[in-house]
């Protein structure tokens, strides 16, 4: 089978990988960057804690197995495809932010938050970008037809994010990670974005959205549940909601959008409100609404929008192919972060890799057909791959048939899985 993962995460080292890139210009600052960071990661051990993601300090309370902080998998090509072969998996979705504690240089905190209150110096964080572009460009060559590498935009700026899709198309970054809205963005459903969604459309650049993006952050007791509600809701509405309701989709017929890692029986549920909301208004607030958006929000999700099912349940997969929406799913194995499938040194119940495990956790049984089109089938539509060369790659690395889905069993969590890997109950568990 050809599996393509829609999630993976890749950190390249700022002082081994990504100075290298850097403008002589900002060497000076680059490097006050870099020992500020350290001077943090020194506080951090000083006080026994273990530095996560975004700069999030976390305890050994956290009930994660760290073992994946292990793989060079992070920053190095080489070692990162000897992983997805094992695994099995063909090609891969590539986000920044592995979890390894390194982040686009000069960007400040995670700015993924409402009301972080970030000093961020926008200047700088556009060279950080192109830097970090530069380099992943360079290691998405290495077998390119795997890879669809996200270029990091300028987004708060629109003429400098078009200059920018257009130079890191390029250079062979097939797609754009996809910010969630924020207040130092204009809105996506600002017609002044059409120039740039055109060349997205002639590009053939997919957006990519990553849940995790718009809670409200925050120290207050309930902050991190809070925090988990808030983005898993989010993920699931905006910016799909900006693009339809504005019009976008309707004037971009080919602009395409995967939601990644958003897990959940969402997708049946929010196209009838969003198609209740279109027929109400369209009543109400007379033609120019039906006008600028004529059909209704679920057929244009229907075609131009896919769910990036990371670390899919079988509960998930059950009611896409119930329901008939399986042809928008696409897999995630959400490499090489703690949660995901893939687990450093360590095996399913039967000595398979944990990600084919968790495969056969999902998909045992399911009809052969749909299980192909969501664990790799639809990612050719959503991210233009070459079915081809994958099909030759599938068959020189470690790749189950569906045969190997079935002739085990996996009934229940592994010991040392990724502890989202093997869901049953919601978004969470």
């Amino acid at each position: 089978m050809v599996i393509v993962s829609c999630d993976t995460h890749i950190g390249p080292r700022l002082a081994e990988d990504l100075r290298p890139y850097c403008p002589r210009g900002l060497l000076e600052p680059f490097d006050d960057y870099v020992d500020g960071l350290n001077r943090k990661r020194a506080e951090a051990a000083a006080n026994k804690e273990k530095v996560s993601f975004g700069g999030n300090s976390v305890g050994p309370d956290w009930g994660v197995r760290f073992a994946n902080l292990e793989t060079p998998g992070h920053y190095d090509m080489h070692a990162r495809l000897r992983d997805l072969d094992s695994d099995g998996v063909a090609a891969e979705v590539m986000f920044h932010d592995s979890q390894n504690g390194e982040p686009i240089p000069f960007q400040q905190g995670t700015l993924l938050m409402r009301g972080t209150g970030v000093d961020q110096d926008f200047r700088l964080l556009r060279a950080g970008q192109r830097i970090y572009n530069e380099w992943l460009a360079d290691v998405c060559s290495i077998e390119p037809e795997r890879h669809v590498g996200l270029m990091h935009l300028p987004m708060w700026d629109i003429e400098a994010a078009l200059e920018e899709l257009q130079w890191a198309r390029s250079v062979g970054l097939k797609g754009l990670n996809f910010l969630y809205p924020r207040a130092y963005i204009q809105p996506y459903n600002d017609p002044a974005w059409d120039t740039f969604f055109s060349a997205c459309e002639d590009l053939g650049v997919t957006l990519c959205n990553h849940g995790g993006a718009g809670a409200s952050g925050g120290t207050y007791p309930g902050a991190m549940s809070i925090a988990k509600y808030e983005l898993s809701m989010m993920t699931r509405i905006c910016p799909m909601d900006q693009l339809v309701f504005g019009g976008v989709f309707e004037r971009h017929p080919q602009l395409r959008l995967v939601n990644t890692e958003s897990p959940g029986l969402w997708w049946e549920f929010v196209l009838k409100e969003m198609d209740s909301i279109y027929l109400t208004d369209t009543q109400s607030y007379g033609p120019r609404e039906k006008e600028r958006v004529p059909r209704l929000p679920s057929e244009y999700a229907g075609k131009q929008v896919w769910i990036g099912a990371s670390f899919q349940a079988r509960f998930e997969a059950e009611d896409a192919i119930a329901k008939g929406y399986e042809d928008r799913v696409i897999w995630g194995s959400d490499y090489p972060h703690f949660e995901g499938t893939y687990q450093y040194d360590a095996t399913g119940p039967n000595g398979e890799p944990m990600t084919w495990a968790s495969l056969r956790f999902t998909y045992a049984g399911l009809p052969a057909d749909r299980v192909r089109a969501m664990i790799g089938g639809n990612a050719m539509n959503a991210y233009d791959l070459d079915y081809g060369a994958l099909e030759r790659v599938a068959a020189r690395i470690n790749a189950p048939t569906y045969e190997d889905l079935n002739n085990a069993t996996v009934e229940s969590r592994p010991k040392d899985s990724g502890h989202l890997a093997f869901r049953t109950f919601g978004f969470w568990n």
